[in-house]
């Protein structure tokens, strides 16, 4: 890793992976259904993940309704082992899953997803999903990963070339954390465009996002792959 540092902290670049295990890890499903159940009333469909490496990453999906008119995507299988945390956070912070909000409309049939414009929400959650493991590190509050370097969109017809991540707002606090032990996490993935993910190393999250709001870009709403840049003075 890199020591690079910004205003909004260390600049960590990866480019070394951690040893594959021939172990698999599983993370508490169970638990993990129980709080979607809770909070949503259930989920629609599962995209069970047929071949892991480290950890069994599936996909939960709940559709969307008239009280809560968007889709959301969450992840099952990333709290199956823990972060490699900085020392001194503690193991309660090691542990997380990813959630991702979706229209109403976004298509969601494996027909759909030939399609990488539709499929490139999952593959991010499950890139993501992977990647602390993978590189022997972690993923928390504020964190934001290009695609690659240089940045390059996610799909056709979009600037969004890179995740940032962020409580899940839209969502409330009860569903921030999953209860049980070990303590798990939920952090939303917002995508961003690669002049926001440079702002943000400029100024830092907080100041990102009042920015972004000032200038009426939906930050932590339903991705819009359409939107335009957020723009400064």
């Amino acid at each position: 890793m890199s020591d690079e540092r910004s205003r909004s902290g260390p600049i960590l670049r990866h480019d070394e992976r951690v040893a594959p295990s021939s172990e698999i890890a599983h993370a508490d499903d169970e638990r993990i259904s129980k709080h979607l159940e809770t909070h949503f009333g259930g989920v629609g469909m599962v995209w069970h993940e047929i071949v892991s490496e480290r950890i069994h990453l599936d996909v939960h999906h709940v559709p969307a309704t008239e009280q809560r008119p968007y889709q959301v995507l969450v992840t099952s299988g990333m709290s199956a082992l823990p972060m490699t945390v900085p020392q001194g956070m503690g193991a309660e912070s090691s542990r997380i899953e990813l959630c991702m909000l979706l229209p109403a409309e976004w298509p969601m049939t494996q027909e759909a997803f030939a399609d990488e414009a539709v499929y490139w929400p999952i593959r991010l959650l499950k890139q993501l999903g992977r990647f602390p493991h993978e590189f022997g590190t972690w993923l928390g509050y504020g964190h934001s990963l290009p695609n690659g370097d240089p940045a390059e969109p996610y799909a056709k017809g979009t600037l969004l070339s890179g995740a940032l991540i962020l409580p899940p707002y839209l969502l409330g606090p009860p569903f921030f954390s999953i209860p049980g032990d070990p303590p798990i996490f939920v952090f939303q993935v917002v995508p961003v465009t690669a002049a926001e993910m440079s702002r943000k190393l400029e100024i830092g999250v907080d100041a990102l996002l009042d920015e972004m709001d000032k200038a009426g870009v939906d930050a932590i709403g339903p991705i819009d792959p359409a939107r335009r840049s957020a723009h400064w003075q």
